[in-house]
């Protein structure tokens, strides 16, 4: 279900994170199949829209925008990897930083270089919005929600519990369907169907540590694992 939704039907499977690919040189990551780079931009900017921890798109997008045509747009394609990566890929970030910084201005030179150092204890105006940027929220401050929102099986008068589940994945709440379905597992009330979709859950999420904490809780109950869960926790290696 989780795969369907974020995919929107396609039966295609989303890219995987590409945790390691050659840097050393940058011309080998650049496109040219798309005819005009405003032409490959947009292209890399659909799919990042799509699947943000591309790292591998962020970076030839990064490299398309050092162009003459997209030098305005630079600036917001480094600031969307430096989202998507948070405080991990400091040597990736690094890199794009000091290949890019001589076309920076001295402000965002600073922002990045502040970032780096600071990781998330620099709150500043990481998601100011700038131009080219597809993560950032705009937001200069601190939000504070104006609504608490509060789902259960009764109130909402769901069939079952994966039929909750999977209302919350169609509104974007996998953290409350990987709830719902790791309460339902760790008591015994489970199925094939739930089991692989809180799999699927923490692959999208690249969430190993959740996966192995499931694991060890079952095997310490007695449970007897499905191959899913091994196989998944073998895959989680490359997460």
């Amino acid at each position: 279900m989780l795969e369907k939704l974020l995919r929107g039907g396609n039966t295609q499977a989303p890219p995987e994170l590409p945790l390691v690919f050659t840097l050393a040189n940058e011309k080998g990551l650049r496109l040219d199949q798309y005819g005009t780079p405003e032409r490959a931009w947009g292209f890399l900017s659909h799919h990042i829209r799509r699947y943000p921890q591309d790292l591998r798109a962020h970076t030839q997008r990064i490299l398309l925008a050092q162009g003459e045509s997209l030098q305005d747009r630079l600036a917001g394609s480094l600031q969307d990897i430096f989202i998507a990566l948070g405080n991990a890929g400091q040597q990736l970030r690094a890199h794009l930083l000091e290949l890019t910084k001589s076309q920076l201005n001295a402000d965002d030179t600073n922002f990045f270089s502040t970032w780096l150092e600071q990781g998330s204890a620099f709150s500043g105006e990481t998601m100011k919005w700038r131009m080219g940027s597809l993560l950032a929220s705009g937001q200069e401050a601190p939000t504070a929600s104006l609504l608490h929102i509060e789902r259960s099986q009764e109130t909402a008068q769901y069939t079952d519990v994966m039929a909750e589940v999977v209302a919350c994945l169609e509104y974007g709440q996998i953290d409350t369907a990987r709830e719902l379905l790791e309460a339902e597992i760790q008591s015994g009330n489970t199925d094939e169907a739930m089991e692989q979709e809180l799999v699927s859950i923490y692959q999208y999420t690249r969430d190993k540590d959740r996966l192995d904490a499931m694991i060890k809780h079952l095997q310490e109950a007695g449970r007897d694992l499905s191959p899913v869960w091994l196989e998944k926790q073998q895959e989680s290696e490359s997460w």
